[in-house]
């Protein structure tokens, strides 16, 4: 497969990343010879310097040849116009863009004129990052969310105390196995590595553990994990930017009490004419006394959605040292994410990473419904049709041999969401929700055909 990035940012130059390990054929397009140099120093992949709404630097990409066009400079105006010239040269290619702005966004789509610049995905990362932000909210304590099928499971990564009971024990003897238990551990972040467990894992202290569980039985995984469930009735929220006005706006419909610190005068002012019930402070947050003034201490959520990573960090930080009991911290530049939780900050959002879930969706083709991927990047989530005549229809997850570096973890069958066990069937029509390692990707799909 060809794909074209537009874009050598930290989202274009992850999408690049990932497609080049996966040995596509991929060429990115940038007006930055240095951040193309870096890119072409890194990772196999063609380097063009121009613009990427030029006709003639689209054609020497080999845009006739993409199979796929990802547009995700940091302009929306040019990511729509390079989408329609896309279209206009090459029909057949898929294309991607990014929009960041939502007030724009929303006009396009209220005029449908996303469809008349030739855009089959849209790239929204305010969205995205907002919706992991309110996953977070509903469960408290996690590291990591990751929604799949809708909501319908999902993949809650949580840290393992060093005092948890389980330490030392394998995955065997660590879960309970009678019915009506739903949670399987379906990935391990262990030491900046990903591993995929298997029921003679040793389970350690510091794991981030990826449980899949459904909706309902997530009480399981507080228990199982010693997580504090409480009602969030105060969140502060430090950020006025697209993502603080979009959260905000998403929190007043649930009721909640919202204060929103913003610096800026001007943004103060319209933040406080825009929202309905949102308190909005004019004030820095990581400013200890006027967190105090404010009643940081009846506070459930601290969430730091500002553009800058350091500043986030630290106020965040701060709200933990005064008491806050959940904290969220958005992270925009990549080679922070591992610091983040090494300083103690667990639960973190990025557009990145979203955006890279929301681009691998589109690209997988056949029998894939849906991808997302971990925090780590190293693994991804996909959801995948049996087909009616897989080798796999009829047998036991027992009998099943599915590659290494892969686990089942759940069977999506009509509206019924099952965690599997040895002695479950696969059935042609059920969707199998898979952690799988990338390089383990090719061989799942041929073992389902």
């Amino acid at each position: 497969m060809k794909v074209i990035v537009a874009g050598a940012g930290e989202v274009g130059a992850s999408i690049a990343e990932k497609l080049s390990r996966e040995k596509e054929d991929v060429v990115v397009v940038d007006l930055s010879s240095e951040r193309l140099m870096a890119i072409g120093e890194a990772i196999d992949v063609q380097t063009i310097l121009g613009s990427i709404a030029r006709p003639e630097v689209l054609l020497e990409a080999g845009i006739k040849e993409a199979d796929l066009f990802v547009a995700v400079t940091g302009s929306d105006e040019v990511n729509l116009l390079a989408c329609r010239l896309a279209q206009i040269l090459a029909p057949e290619a898929r294309r991607a863009a990014r929009v960041r702005d939502s007030e724009f966004l929303s006009e396009l789509k209220a005029a449908e004129a996303l469809d008349g610049f030739g855009v089959s995905l849209v790239i929204d990362p305010t969205t995205l990052v907002v919706d992991n932000i309110l996953d977070f909210l509903d469960i408290p304590g996690a590291g990591d969310v990751v929604d799949v099928s809708g909501g319908r499971l999902k993949l809650i990564g949580v840290r393992l105390n060093r005092t948890h009971r389980c330490v030392g024990l394998t995955l065997a003897k660590a879960l309970p196995r009678e019915d009506g238990y739903h949670i399987l551990i379906a990935a391990i972040y262990r030491d900046h590595e990903l591993l995929i467990p298997m029921g003679d894992t040793v389970m350690r202290g510091g794991d981030l553990m990826y449980l899949a569980a459904t909706p309902d039985h997530l009480p399981q995984v507080s228990e199982f994990f010693g997580l504090e469930w409480r009602e969030v009735k105060t969140v502060f929220i430090l950020g006025g930017g697209e993502v603080g006005l979009t959260l905000a706006r998403r929190l007043e419909e649930r009721v909640l009490t919202i204060k929103l610190f913003e610096k800026d005068p001007a943004r103060s002012a319209f933040l406080s004419q825009t929202l309905e019930s949102a308190i909005v402070l004019k004030g820095d947050a990581t400013d200890q006394n006027l967190l105090m003034e404010e009643g940081i201490g009846e506070c459930d959520v601290f969430i730091a959605v500002g553009t800058d990573d350091e500043k986030n960090m630290i106020a965040c930080l701060i709200a933990k040292r005064l008491g806050v009991p959940s904290v969220i911290t958005r992270v925009n530049r990549y080679a922070y994410v591992p610091l983040v939780s090494a300083i103690g900050l667990e639960s973190l959002v990025s557009a990145r990473v979203s955006a890279v879930s929301a681009v691998l969706k589109h690209i997988r083709k056949g029998l894939v419904i849906s991808v997302a991927t971990l925090k780590s990047e190293d693994a991804e989530i996909i959801e995948i049709l049996v087909p009616e005549n897989s080798r796999l229809s009829g047998l036991t997850f027992a009998e099943a041999k599915f590659p290494a570096g892969t686990i089942v973890a759940a069977l999506l069958r009509g509206e019924k969401v099952i965690i599997p066990k040895g002695q479950t069937t696969i059935l042609a029509g059920d969707v199998l929700a898979v952690v799988t390692r990338f390089e383990s990707i090719e061989h799942l799909a041929k073992i389902l055909a």
